[in-house]
Order: C-alpha cells, then sequence, then structure tokens
C-alpha cells in the first residue's frame, strides 16, 4: 500500500458495516470495494476476500486492497490488534469465571483436590496457578 494515498471513501450507499454498495438491476447488491478490485485488476476467484490494508470498509482505494482467504483475512485482522478480545471469560470455551480463577489461585489445597472441585483437569489448575493461563490477571 503507498502510505501517501489516501482512502478513496465511498459516496453512495453504505450497509450496516460501513461498506459501499452497488445495487444491481436484479436486486443484488454488490460491494464496491469488490467492484473496484475487478475494475483496476481484472477478474479474481469469487470465492476470495478482497480486504484491506487501511481497514477503512468503505475505501475504495486499489491500492489499499488486497485478495486473500477468509483465514488470511481474520490473520490480518488479529495480527493489527483489531480482533474480539477472547480472552478469559470472553473465551465461549471458558469454564471458569475470573472470581473462580482468583479463588483457585489463593487456595491452598492440592491442585487435585481443586481440580475435583472445579471440574477441570490437573494441567488446567497447575497452569492459572503458574499463570500460564489467564495471564492477563
Amino acid at each position: 500500500m503507498d502510505k501517501n494515498s489516501s482512502c478513496w471513501n465511498w459516496k453512495g450507499a453504505k450497509d450496516y458495516d460501513g461498506y459501499g454498495f452497488i445495487k444491481h438491476k436484479d436486486g443484488t447488491q454488490l460491494r464496491a470495494h469488490r467492484v473496484s478490485y475487478e475494475i483496476h485488476f481484472g477478474t479474481f476467484n469469487k470465492n476470495l476476500f478482497v480486504c484491506h490494508h487501511c481497514d477503512n470498509p468503505s475505501c475504495v482505494n486499489p491500492e489499499h486492497l488486497f485478495l486473500g482467504t477468509n483465514s488470511d483475512n481474520q490473520l490480518d485482522m488479529y495480527k493489527k490488534g483489531l480482533g474480539p478480545d477472547l480472552s478469559g471469560e470472553n473465551n465461549p470455551a471458558s469454564k471458569l469465571t475470573l472470581e473462580e480463577v482468583n479463588k483457585i489461585r489463593a487456595d491452598t489445597r492440592t491442585h487435585i483436590k481443586i481440580a475435583t472441585d472445579y471440574g477441570i483437569s490437573l494441567g488446567q489448575i497447575s497452569n492459572i496457578k503458574r499463570r500460564k493461563q489467564w495471564k492477563k490477571i
């Protein structure tokens, strides 16, 4: 991306996420940044994402656009710190609350007894106490 080039913000209709769109005669909606990419670089595999280096959903500047898979797009988002925080209680797979983690860390009983009481593995208790899990607290 040319750092000196500014975003070309779409001036037409936008969806709820801020992406510009163009309504086709048949009623289908085309995303403006995808149309811009195709105009400037030619046709591409429609299963690919047109991603933004600038992270501005309304931008249609072809210098700011690149093709990628869903995984590429997600990785780009997380590298830039734009992904949701899925640590601790925010993680849908979490079996513990912040309060329970603090209690586990303060608990002086054997790891086996603590693990049994909380219904988690001995390894998880060890990792929590050594701050290898739930690092942010």
